[in-house]
């Protein structure tokens, strides 16, 4: 706590410049309920990533921006990658408006935002193509300086696994 200002008391933040600010009761509430809430095509995204950023994930977080009236609860959020992944489910399309937004303050502040379907969580390849595809339209790179790691590390998931792939052909005999 800092020092006594007008007789109270002010917690004080780790970071001072922070660009996040302090959850409300509601929205704690808000964040157990989400982890309740995990859709499977959400669970299977996580089993998906590469293990550089899965051993960094956060599922489903409350992030609570200053100025920003709304705290949001991303599918998988990398804070200090600065990327934000959202697993789009058919439900999406009837919030297209609210997720324009939320993506939108998300980028504000400095962070990627990528949208997978649902659907591309079902074969792993398209999975990480999505992911890679959504990783490569950083262009700036010293504010994403594990980006680099990361991509390779798609790349080479891709590979890996198209390796392993049979050639069914279609000729007839």
């Amino acid at each position: 706590y800092a020092p006594k200002v007008g007789g109270k008391y002010f917690k004080v933040l780790a970071m001072i410049d922070s660009i996040y600010r302090e959850l409300t009761a509601n929205e704690v509430e808000q964040a157990h309920e989400q982890k309740k809430k995990r859709t499977q095509s959400e669970k299977v995204a996580y089993r998906l990533l590469p293990w550089s950023m899965r051993q960094n994930v956060e599922r489903n977080p409350p992030v609570a921006f200053v100025g920003c009236k709304s705290a949001f609860f991303p599918d998988l959020f990398l804070r200090n990658e600065r990327v934000c992944i959202e697993i789009d489910g058919g439900y999406h399309f009837k919030r297209e408006r609210q997720d324009a937004h939320r993506d939108k303050v998300f980028r504000e502040h400095g962070f990627i935002v990528i949208r997978i379907k649902n659907l591309d969580t079902c074969i792993n390849v398209a999975f990480w193509e999505r992911l890679l595809e959504g990783l490569n339209k950083v262009e700036d790179t010293v504010s994403h300086p594990h980006l680099a790691a990361i991509k390779e590390e798609l790349r080479q998931m891709i590979s890996d696994e198209i390796s392993n792939w049979t050639r069914i052909d279609t000729d007839p005999i």
